[in-house]
């Protein structure tokens, strides 16, 4: 495969414009998809040089063939493999088809982790989800919107081996749990202190975090209704 076609099928999976122009724009996005999180340090330089610390490769801000070849086998070849060969039950594949695009890896991430660290989770219905209409103008009335309107947060239950297929909605799991989810970008919106109860986690775009919420749901209105991918950095 051509390294233009590798930048390419990076591009379509942050879900910019997969033109192969290697733009601040498409760093921005791989970091966001290596890191869960924009940088810190938005000067280009800086940010392929931390992508490369990442992947261990020669750190010198030049992205060289190395560079491409390791990002495209990491975050498309080895995530992949990694669908393929992770079990999700029918439960959670059930939850998962009803999620928006956007929200399933994040998801699917977190059904991963919980299993390599001996926890399995059952992706559950988030009551405060109420979807825009598809009809919708979004105009006007933002003020009416939260970021639940989006599908942007779903809920989670541990299923405790001792309860044959119950999940539990007190565990000293859920600790665990709400670290593993912020370290891919979500963020635990349950008791920090306690830990202990099942809640939901919310995936606030990385373009949002120093927004203020009327803003962050306006551009949401705004992708909704042009057909924008909800995450990507533009």
């Amino acid at each position: 495969m051509e390294h233009i076609d590798k930048i390419k099928a990076l591009q379509a999976k942050a879900g910019i414009e997969a033109d192969g122009i290697v733009s601040s724009k498409t760093w921005l996005n791989i970091h966001y998809l290596l890191f869960g999180s924009l940088p810190y340090d938005i000067n280009i330089d800086s940010i392929i040089k931390s992508i490369q610390k990442k992947i261990k490769v020669r750190i010198d801000g030049y992205p060289w063939h190395k560079t491409w070849d390791i990002l495209y086998d990491l975050l498309i070849v080895k995530a992949e493999k990694s669908d393929v060969n992770k079990s999700i039950d029918l439960h959670n594949e059930e939850m998962l088809d009803n999620l928006p695009e956007e929200v399933v890896p994040f998801a699917k991430e977190l059904i991963t982790l919980a299993a390599d660290h001996g926890i399995t989770i059952r992706i559950t219905n988030n009551t405060k989800n109420k979807f825009v209409p598809k009809d919708s103008n979004f105009t006007g009335n933002e003020g009416n919107y939260s970021i639940y309107n989006f599908g942007l947060a779903f809920d989670v239950k541990i299923l405790e081996k001792s309860v044959a297929d119950e999940p539990e909605s007190d565990s000293p799991h859920y600790e665990k749990i709400a670290k593993l989810g912020e370290s891919i970008g979500l963020t635990w919106t349950g008791n920090k202190k306690a830990y202990t109860t099942a809640t939901d986690f919310v995936l606030r775009p990385a373009w949002a975090v120093r927004m203020k919420e009327v803003d962050m749901v306006k551009e949401l209105c705004r992708r909704k209704k042009e057909n924008i991918n909800l995450l990507a950095i533009l």
